[in-house]
């Protein structure tokens, strides 16, 4: 009921400010504060918000690193998002010339698209509402809309203009923005895992290559701490969830749901704020085990070294950077001759029973999402379907 009474006040301090001689001008005497708050307070089932503006020092970074927008462009910005696994984001800015906003709209449709596949795999949900986020322009303001009540939010804003105004919003499939797919990949066996991975708070890095080497020479003297406690956590799953009279084919299945049913997804991954960043050894095996949280690079190297462990030819492909910085990255498995793609992290089933979507899939199947992309050339064309999720 608070939030309704208000909604409702700010809609009658719009009509207020708005006159009673229809036509407006695209100008408010609206701040752009006051015009975000309206547009929040439109909205049902909002998460808590953050706030950045044009006095931030964030605000700039943002424009340029997310938005692809020049600072001199805007004259000044509100921009509300939320951060972790939502997506909601509400962004109102004020160009620095009305001619600007064509190459701002064509911008930020690009940011919806990259900010889509960000969360795809991850959270379906919210990639749908970022999908169906709203870009509207008025005048020089132009709204970034990600929100659950889209239309809502833009009939909001462009209220703040007076009756009478113009929709100048595109919704976010705009068949003329598009995502150049510039595909930078590399394949990694255990071996050369270890470059890739980042400190886990102590100084002491992921081996690869060593916790592999221990665990078949029965040797962990040489192991630091955290390889150590890997190597043991790896070999207690091995002890209780393989054995021998396992297939290849069964022991990667038991590997694949014990990884998504043990871990959970490292959401801070997702996250934008200055802090932004994934939590230390989410990207390794350590996270995966131990912490039981991990990041797309935790499933993918904690699978890749479990698949060595028990001899199963196995690399991991990292794929093209997402709009948040961080490349997503997946493994591929060889069975009896053919390769079958498998993505652990995408697989991840939240607390629910295991998923099976992305295992054991062909390479055409994970081309037709809109974030598994690589170089052809520098990996196996998965094509094997024998030993697909319920065939055997």
């Amino acid at each position: 009921m608070k939030k309704l009474l208000c909604f409702i006040f700010s809609f009658l301090l719009l009509f207020t400010l708005a006159g009673c001689s229809g036509e407006q001008a695209s100008e408010t005497d609206m701040t752009l504060d006051d015009i975000a708050a309206v547009i929040q307070n439109g909205q049902q089932e909002l998460p808590e918000l953050k706030q950045i503006t044009s006095k931030d020092m964030d605000f700039t970074t943002w424009l340029s690193d997310y938005y692809l927008l020049e600072a001199e462009q805007v004259d000044g910005g509100v921009i509300c998002y939320a951060d972790g696994v939502e997506a909601s984001e509400i962004a109102v800015l004020l160009m620095a010339d009305e001619k600007d906003c064509k190459a701002a709209e064509e911008a930020l449709n690009v940011y919806i698209q990259n900010r889509a596949s960000v969360f795809e795999g991850y959270a379906p949900q919210q990639a749908a509402m970022v999908k169906s986020g709203i870009i509207s322009v008025k005048g020089r303001y132009i709204a970034l809309l990600i929100c659950p009540e889209p239309k809502t939010a833009e009939e909001t804003f462009l209220g703040c203009f007076g009756k009478g105004t113009e929709k100048g919003g595109n919704s976010a499939g705009n068949e003329d923005s598009k995502i150049n797919d510039v595909e930078n990949t590399a394949t990694m066996s255990s071996s050369e895992t270890e470059e890739a991975a980042e400190s886990v708070g102590t100084g002491d890095s992921y081996n690869a290559e060593a916790v592999l080497q221990a665990y078949r020479s029965g040797d962990d003297s040489s192991l630091s701490e955290i390889n150590r406690s890997i190597l043991e956590a790896a070999k207690e799953v091995i002890e209780s969830e393989i054995n021998g009279d396992m297939t290849d084919y069964e022991k990667e299945l038991a590997i694949h749901d014990f990884i998504t049913g043990w871990s959970r997804f490292d959401f801070s991954v997702l996250g934008r704020s200055s802090a932004e960043g994934f939590t230390d050894g989410s990207d390794t095996p350590y996270g995966a085990l131990i912490d039981r949280s991990a990041m797309c690079h935790g499933y993918s190297s904690t699978f890749q070294l479990f698949m060595d462990m028990l001899d199963i030819e196995c690399i991991t492909v990292y794929g093209i950077p997402g709009s948040n910085g961080v490349e997503h990255s997946w493994n591929m498995v060889k069975l009896d001759g053919e390769w079958y793609c498998v993505d652990c992290a995408w697989d991840d089933p939240i607390g629910a029973s295991p998923c099976h979507t992305y295992f054991n899939v062909t390479s055409d199947y994970l081309r037709s999402g809109s974030i598994h992309r690589w170089d052809a050339s520098s990996v196996p064309e998965a094509c094997g379907t024998a030993y697909a999720y319920g065939k055997h």
